[in-house]
């Protein structure tokens, strides 16, 4: 008999969810808001909402709602507690555009922002770092297709106002975190995600002093995204992409970073070669910790120092076709890919380092399986012009056919098949017929 009516509770509980669920799908509708308005209306399209903020803490949006935002300042948004069941967007009402100050959400879920401008116009308050800032008590927030700039034109900063004025672009805390085409210039650190299973995809990171991506979640994917641009006006020693674990302790450098993705990602030192404050930026480092099942795979790295790509700590992780490059050949390079590998002889947590080109590697530890790599410090041999930004395999190049066989490697770096011709091509990028 208890058995029986601790079912009838159980189903009238999931009876009422379901009808929760579809009253709130019911509920949601496209809603507007134009600053502009003289009047606060119902957010309906012909009595738009005036005043965004006012709608966010009144929690007057509905789950599954689209809130199109027209054109013109809406300041600095502050949005906490919007715990939404469904996908919730803020978007740019067509090819309006909506100017934010900066934007913080704090625990919220399900949220979109799409199509928005975040600036600070180099006008930031002290306590400011991020544009965009999302705490770890959030989840499931998208930010895409939005341009994230402390000014529009740095190209008159000094070295202090670089490193006064900057504020980062994104910094998140939450787990579950998309970046998708958001445009990022003028900033300290371009993306940095902290959370497990984040996804950072088709950014591009101009003009930065920090680091361009940061990953320090488990299950993470950073994919064709492009950093380019580094400016050197303090200590910093500035990342392309950076990881470091933290451990249960909570100090840094003491834990493991598992399962993380690095694929047809481009990062350049600098595209003008008279570029003001440039600096000696490190490719993609692991520097901190245990980093266990990664997979780092046809990118291309142009940079003047050392470390092109460099892991300590590696575990069962692939570093395969990627393409390293050397942009001046002054210290401290030339540009390299290094491992230390932390595997201790065991052979299931073997790396595999597979037809990667770099000017040179370095290999510590018996953990790492190497094969189909290429030694070329030239960076004709392995682009048509890279000063043009024509990336392309050169015909004559001594990569074509030079690489093995490597499983589920499919596409090179522009998402062209690959193998073409007698074998796999070493490097990013397969040169099509």
């Amino acid at each position: 008999m208890r058995c029986s009516i601790i079912k009838i509770v159980s189903a009238g509980i999931s009876m009422m969810l379901l009808f929760l669920l579809g009253l709130s799908s019911a509920l949601a509708a496209d809603r507007y808001v134009n600053p502009a308005s003289q009047t606060e209306g119902d957010g309906s399209r012909e009595a738009p909402w005036s005043d965004l903020q006012r709608v966010v803490d009144r929690k007057l949006i509905n789950s599954g709602d689209r809130v199109l935002l027209s054109g013109g300042s809406y300041g600095r948004l502050h949005i906490k507690g919007l715990d939404f069941p469904e996908r919730t967007i803020l978007e740019a009402a067509g090819d309006d555009q909506p100017v934010f100050e900066m934007i913080e959400i704090l625990r919220s879920r399900n949220l979109v922002l799409k199509g928005l401008t975040v600036t600070s116009g180099g006008r930031a308050r002290p306590e400011d770092r991020s544009h965009i800032r999302i705490d770890k008590h959030s989840r499931d927030i998208v930010i895409s297709d939005s341009r994230i700039f402390t000014v529009e034109d740095a190209s008159d900063w000094t070295a202090a106002d670089w490193d006064e004025k900057s504020m980062d672009g994104i910094l998140s805390e939450a787990e579950f975190t998309e970046a998708r085409n958001n445009l990022i210039r003028n900033v300290r650190f371009g993306i940095a995600v902290h959370g497990n299973n984040s996804v950072v995809i088709g950014n591009e990171v101009v003009n930065f002093a920090g680091d361009g991506l940061r990953g320090l979640g488990d299950y993470s994917l950073f994919e064709d995204n492009v950093v380019k641009n580094c400016y050197q006006v303090n200590s910093n020693h500035a990342d392309g992409f950076q990881s470091w674990s933290v451990g249960p302790d909570g100090k840094p450098a003491t834990g493991v970073i598992r399962g993380v993705t690095l694929r047809r990602n481009l990062i350049l030192n600098y595209e003008n070669f008279h570029q003001p404050y440039v600096c000696k930026l490190q490719g993609i480092g692991l520097f901190g910790g245990v980093y266990e099942d990664w997979t780092i795979e046809n990118n291309i790295v142009v940079v003047n120092n050392w470390h092109g790509i460099t892991a300590y700590g590696l575990r069962a992780s692939r570093i395969v076709n990627n393409t390293v490059v050397e942009i001046d050949f002054s210290p401290p390079g030339p540009a390299a890919i290094n491992i230390i590998s932390d595997t201790d002889g065991i052979p299931e947590m073997k790396n595999l380092l597979i037809n990667n080109i770099a000017p040179r590697y370095s290999i510590d530890g018996e953990g790492v399986e190497s094969t189909g790599n290429l030694e070329i410090g030239d960076f004709d041999e392995v682009f048509v012009d890279m000063d043009k930004g024509d990336y392309r395999l050169p015909d004559d190049s001594d990569a074509i056919d030079a690489g093995v066989e490597v499983q589920n490697m499919t596409q090179d770096y522009f998402g062209n098949p690959r193998p073409v011709g007698k074998a796999m091509d070493a490097g990013a990028v397969e040169r099509q017929n």
